[in-house]
């Protein structure tokens, strides 16, 4: 996750600095390349399928013969038979299995089918051991969970009242047209990130972009979902905020200060020949709007996998599909009247000339696709503490390959120079960002590992309603 999501910023970047200013192209990659998660969730449920095919196709098997007709040839040889499953343990395997407990550490484990017969005896009966299996495996792989376990949000926080009204409003959408807004959302979102790039440094833009979507998020989540939003975690937002003032004003005055001097390390690629300063508050414009859309995506995202049991992956491939169709719509009827922000004829011009562009334009959106398959994963697999100080890392990892490629390939029109004191306060302020995430996700990991503490204690201590109701 680390290496593709900075691969992914670097490869945009350098693209600019070479002088390919394509960022609605670029957008067009981005989302074919979220499309083709569609190909993944398919895959996995073709596979479940087959699977399940596989299953049932074992439980047709041949019944022991009699006791009369075997007992004659059963002391001269023995041959293992196994019984067929009888009526009552098939139709066990259609119980449904208990509801989810998070204080009964077999609350997931799905009922055991065990016939008349062999409960009464000291081990299972082989078919019903077939039986067993046949059963988890129907639950633990269902389509709606594209058989990754995926998590869909979290309802912590959230009033009753809320969460039906929300849940009748969702329901109430075909599920072909529940990935149409997010998808608006995401097309926007991606255009205006990539965009950003002409304007602002990687590592800057990173940052800066982390920082606004935590501050975002927990904001829109008060105000359009009802979220009650804890006393600790406002003052880890605090901190955030603080540090994302700190490196937007240290990024603006360095372009002030290349303005003063006239030049700066690597302004040959520039956009335009405006100021360098004018280019820092377009940059942060770009990324400020482009974060609005991106929460706003998170929201719409959240309500559909969480309320309407939309599959993830299923969600994501969508967004992307409809947002490619739509995207080619205005790349074709209105992209020569769009120079401002990327010449269109120029672009296919060199995609003609230069087969390295288009080597370059075919592996992009596979980049695409790996880190969004690796996002998911750290999703699944990790705490949203830890995921979050993983994309710190990997903001860290931009800004220092970013570095090396100025300083190592000693060509001044790539990567990112270290411009003293200013790039030194960026750092800093990159510190008091991680500080504050570090606060934000440690009440979420308190409530996670001391589930046993009383809840008027907790709200009491943190500001708080009650435990449910903090925000996760």
């Amino acid at each position: 996750m680390i290496v593709s999501g900075a691969a992914r910023s670097i490869a945009v970047k350098l693209a600019y600095q070479s002088g390919l200013k394509a960022p609605l192209t670029i957008t067009l990659l981005y989302l074919f390349g979220q499309s083709m998660s569609l190909f993944v969730y398919y895959w996995n449920r073709t596979k479940m399928r087959m699977r399940r095919r596989g299953l049932v196709h074992c439980l047709h098997l041949p019944r022991a013969p009699s006791s009369s007709s075997s007992s004659s040839s059963s002391s001269s040889r023995t041959t293992d038979y196994v019984a067929a499953p009888t009526s009552e343990e098939i139709e066990l395997t259609t119980i449904d299995p208990p509801p989810p407990s998070t204080t009964s550490p077999s609350a997931s484990t799905p009922p055991i089918a065990i016939s008349s017969d062999s409960a009464n005896s000291a081990s299972p009966s082989p078919s019903s051991s077939v039986v067993a299996y046949f059963h988890s495996s129907f639950y633990n792989d269902d389509d709606e969970n594209d058989g990754e376990g995926m998590p869909r949000g979290s309802r912590h926080g959230l009033s009753d009242e809320s969460e039906e009204r929300t849940r009748r409003s969702a329901r109430d959408v075909p599920w072909q047209a529940r990935p149409a807004l997010p998808a608006l959302f995401n097309l926007l979102s991606s255009g205006l990130r990539w965009a950003a790039l002409l304007y602002v440094d990687a590592s800057v833009a990173e940052i800066i972009m982390s920082g606004l979507e935590l501050c975002l998020a927990a904001s829109a989540a008060r105000c359009i979902r009802g979220r009650n939003v804890a006393y600790t975690r406002w003052g880890g937002i605090s901190i955030v905020a603080f540090g994302v003032v700190i490196v937007e004003r240290a990024n603006r005055g360095r372009h002030v200060r290349s303005d003063d001097d006239g030049n700066d390390d690597n302004d040959a690629r520039r956009p335009h020949s405006g100021s360098f300063a004018s280019d820092a508050t377009i940059g942060v414009v770009l990324i400020i709007i482009q974060t609005i859309f991106s929460v706003l995506q998170d929201i719409g995202e959240e309500i559909f996998m969480q309320v309407a049991d939309f599959p993830a992956t299923k969600m994501l491939g969508m967004e992307g599909f409809y947002g490619l169709v739509l995207g080619l719509i205005v790349y074709v009827a209105f992209g020569d009247k769009l120079s401002w922000i990327e010449d269109v004829n120029i672009t296919l011009s060199t995609m003609r000339e230069d087969s390295s562009v288009r080597i370059w334009m075919i592996g992009l959106p596979i980049l695409f696709l790996i880190t969004g398959i690796f996002n998911s994963k750290a999703t699944e697999a990790t705490s949203a503490m830890t995921r979050n100080v993983w994309k710190n890392v990997r903001t860290l990892l931009i800004w220092i390959v970013a570095l090396g490629i100025f300083y190592i390939g000693r060509n001044p029109d790539y990567g990112e120079a270290w411009h003293t004191p200013e790039s030194a306060h960026i750092l800093f302020g990159f510190g008091i960002m991680t500080a504050g995430i570090v606060v934000y996700y440690r009440y979420k990991e308190q409530e996670r590992y001391e589930p046993a503490l009383d809840e008027d204690t907790i709200a009491l201590d943190n500001g708080t309603e009650s435990l449910s109701s903090s925000f996760e």
